[in-house]
């Protein structure tokens, strides 16, 4: 049975009222979730749940009802925390409900907003508030615990998906909130148990589909479209609402479209990515993530030529400053030239360099730093990449290839900052480019900012495979690597976003950037750590 949404506001003042339009207070102590809401609110779903004081919408979920998003409706994705968290394992705190070494626990698997895949290092908490805080808008290097409220109790979420969190207090219609940097959203509970597990049912806990209708908080992302990869339509296929797209910089939703130069995606009048996106930092910093699809050749500052050292030292600044970028294939031309190339991120081949399209070529998680020291997240995202069936023999397979970038010995940087996280097999022999073999290719590899302070708040991705081949590319005798837009013929014409994206399952490879995706959106993770719980504000 469905539960309707609990009562919010955004003040203190308006809380109050809303109490006394809800009537008393549940036994967890909470806003009650029954009774009449006002304002803009509406109800939908198998609940017909009561709206808010506010934008939202009820859900049943298999029995679990859902607040909307906060009052600002704030996206964009979370600051680094710096590694510093030291958060209680669940059990170091006693229970105030409970006897001696017994905890009230809620546990249960955090899913991607289409409920395709579980998801790793989600933050889940109950907090003491129903009314959560508006999230902060743009990229920054605020401390991570800067976005949790006060809570009871945090978990996060293992390669499984699943969690359990501590000391939730017992009643009913208790709130519950998953969040991974600014992507969030809040569930009630409708009975939770005091000193038992409470396991919530599977695929009724996912992160949010939108903001603007209220499902919850979603980050701001720029994407620049490309005419060799499709970057533009995976967020829908991960589960996004087509209504959270908009042409270039605005309110009207969080998934800000931008014209790369020679993309072939036609969108809602979005304007020149060279102009209005990466053309200053100022730009930039409206936007939590970044994601640069490949272009078709080396990026250009539009009709000027090559990028420019201004456009590359924006970029820079804005990575420095907080901001997550993800950037596909010739996209490298941000990196070999210019001011990136003081840190030797990597040893750099220009051109196409494809190992051939068509067919598919072994990758391997690298679950080790460069230097033989641990990488955590690597070894998640191995484990990750099982649970949601992308690896064959334990290798992710790889269709559109390229070698742009080395950083495994010999051919990589003596010295590096950069992290691989997956690599060409050993076992490829092609030369590409010639003489060159591409076994160990780097085709993600990530860099932390600034990178030469000790305290990281910033993280680029280069990608050197493509989630497609163009906005109509597919291939002869592969059922699973369908073309982004079914119309076309051919990667050279126009699409439309969101409008006409293919709505087909995850490819393995498009499972791997939906997992990089999430971890640039989330708080920082500094290489070499584990995924902590956040300790909420001082």
């Amino acid at each position: 049975m469905g539960i309707p949404m609990v009562c919010r506001a955004s003040t203190l003042g308006t809380l109050l009222v809303a109490a006394v339009a809800c009537s008393s207070t549940s036994p967890s102590g909470f806003p009650p979730s029954a009774g009449a809401g006002s304002g803009s609110s509406h109800g939908s779903g198998p609940a017909g749940g009561a709206g808010t004081l506010g934008n939202g919408v009820g859900n049943g979920n298999n029995g679990i009802g859902f607040i909307g998003s906060s009052a600002a409706n704030g996206g964009g994705t979370g600051p680094s925390d710096g590694g510093d968290s030291d958060a209680l394992a669940p059990g170091d705190l006693p229970d105030p409900n409970c006897p001696a070494g017994v905890h009230t626990t809620v546990s249960g698997v955090v899913y991607d907003p289409s409920f395709q895949d579980p998801l790793y290092n989600i933050t889940v908490f109950a907090p003491k508030s129903a009314t959560l805080p508006a999230l902060p808008k743009g990229a920054s290097c605020l401390s991570c615990d800067a976005l949790y409220p006060p809570f009871y109790g945090s978990a996060v979420t293992d390669a499984t998906g699943h969690f359990t969190v501590s000391n939730v207090p017992p009643g009913t219609k208790v709130p519950i909130v998953v969040q991974t940097g600014k992507w969030r959203k809040e569930f009630l509970i409708p009975t939770v148990t005091k000193c038992v597990d409470n396991p919530q049912p599977d695929k009724s806990l996912r992160l949010p589909k939108n903001a603007i209708h209220g499902d919850g908080d979603l980050p701001d992302i720029a994407i620049s479209t490309g005419k060799s990869d499709s970057l533009e339509c995976l967020l829908l296929r991960i589960g996004v609402d087509a209504d959270e797209w908009m042409g270039g910089p605005g309110t009207a939703g969080h998934i800000h479209i931008f014209f790369g130069n020679g993309a072939n995606t036609a969108t809602m009048s979005a304007p020149p990515s060279y102009q209005t996106l990466w053309d200053k930092q100022a730009d930039l910093m409206l936007y939590d993530v970044t994601l640069l699809s490949c272009e078709g050749g080396e990026t250009q500052d539009g009709p000027n030529g090559p990028l420019l050292a201004a456009d590359q030292q924006a970029l820079l600044d804005y990575a420095n400053a907080g901001g997550r970028v993800f950037a596909s294939h010739f996209h490298y031309a941000w990196f070999n030239t210019g001011p990136w190339t003081a840190f030797n991120l990597a040893t750099w081949y220009r051109n196409q360099n494809a190992l051939g399209d068509g067919m598919s070529f072994p990758g391997d998680v690298y679950t080790t730093q460069l230097n033989g020291g641990p990488f955590p997240e690597g070894v998640a995202l191995e484990q990750w990449l099982g649970v949601v069936n992308a690896l064959t023999n334990n290798q992710l397979p790889i269709y559109y290839a390229r070698h742009n970038s080395d950083l495994l010995p010999p051919r990589g940087p003596m010295v590096t900052p950069s992290q691989p996280w997956i690599v060409l097999d050993n076992s490829v022999t092609v030369m590409v480019p010639d003489g060159v073999p591409a076994a160990n290719a780097a085709q993600y590899f990530s860099v932390d900012t600034p990178i030469t302070m000790p305290q990281k708040c910033g993280r680029v991705v280069y990608s050197d495979l493509h989630v497609s081949g163009g906005g109509g590319a597919t291939e002869v005798g592969i059922p699973y690597f369908l073309p982004d837009y079914p119309e076309l013929t051919s990667s050279t014409t126009g699409g439309t976003v969101p409008g006409t994206c293919a709505m087909h399952p995850l490819t393995p490879q498009e499972k791997a950037l939906e997992f990089m995706i999430f971890d640039l959106s989330s708080c920082l993770i500094p290489i070499g750590q584990t995924a902590k719980p956040p300790k909420g504000p001082a």
